[in-house]
């Protein structure tokens, strides 16, 4: 069985075309290795919850069912908090937490439940592939 990647990153205060972009690049570069969810699947075009909760609901969920975190912080301008509870979640869960990029490369929170950080979205995933597949 393939292990599951859950994809986690900035989704409010960017557009979601920026969201997606990276989420899309990441299924290509982990294709047919692993399986990969995120939380916007089934809402690519536009928000389909009626209540915030239920995405909050359903990110729990796909992370505790999940084997890695992948985590994007190349954005400086945007939201982090639900990419920071979502990476505390998942350490909690003892499972790898892998981060590119630098944005918030100085945030002691980040940091300490990180197991590993890199410079690109290519470079973790080929991380990924060589520790995991």
């Amino acid at each position: 069985m393939k292990k599951q990647v859950f994809l986690s990153g900035p989704i409010r205060g960017i557009t979601r075309e920026e969201s997606l972009n990276w989420r899309k690049k990441a299924t290509e570069y982990l294709s047919g290795k692993f399986e990969v969810i995120h939380a916007l699947r089934g809402r690519e075009e536009k928000e389909t919850f009626t209540d915030y909760r239920a995405a909050v609901i359903r990110d729990l969920n796909d992370i505790k069912n999940s084997d890695i975190l992948l985590v994007n912080d190349t954005l400086l301008d945007c939201s982090m908090i639900g990419t920071s509870m979502e990476v505390f979640y998942a350490f909690q869960q003892n499972m790898p937490v892998i981060i590119f990029g630098n944005a918030h490369n100085k945030d002691y929170f980040l940091n300490y439940h990180t197991h590993l950080r890199v410079d690109t979205l290519k470079e973790a995933c080929d991380i990924l592939v060589k520790m995991f597949s």
